[in-house]
């Protein structure tokens, strides 16, 4: 298990660098990647709440509140509340957001494509197995 784990934070700490994850500018933004990926989260799943963000990003409810009225503020967010909990609040893109968020995504496949280039099929192939081993094995504990 030791050994698992000195690969596990040895992988980590090329990867994110190489992806350039590490940093306040995910993406030459002004945005760091958790602040940048509530952007895709909700791109992704329109009209999902807070609680489902927090959950699938693994991140403190009242940070991801603070990122929010953030990009609420930008003009990038809009909430409507829950007829079903008026306590609760559905999240939407607006315009800006949604073309945020579809940059974000257009220059991230661009990162990617410049790491794997070079790769042959058979390589790429390789990375592609790899990845889908790693997050059914991880998916487990879950």
């Amino acid at each position: 298990m030791n050994e698992t784990i000195a690969k596990i934070r040895s992988f980590n700490r090329f990867y994110m660098p190489s992806m350039n994850l590490l940093g306040d500018h995910y993406l030459g933004s002004e945005y760091s990647v958790t602040e940048a990926r509530v952007f895709f989260e909700i791109y992704e799943n329109e009209g999902c709440n807070a609680a489902h963000i927090a959950q699938l990003m693994n991140i403190d409810k009242s940070y991801l509140s603070r990122i929010i009225k953030k990009h609420e503020k930008s003009g990038y967010i809009y909430r409507e509340r829950s007829a079903g909990d008026s306590r609760s609040y559905h999240l939407f893109l607006t315009d800006a957001g949604k073309a945020r968020a579809e940059d974000f995504i257009n220059k991230s496949n661009e990162e990617i494509g410049e790491v794997i280039n070079g790769l042959s099929s058979d390589e790429e192939q390789q990375l592609t197995d790899a990845l889908e081993t790693v997050t059914s094995l991880l998916s487990k504990r879950k």
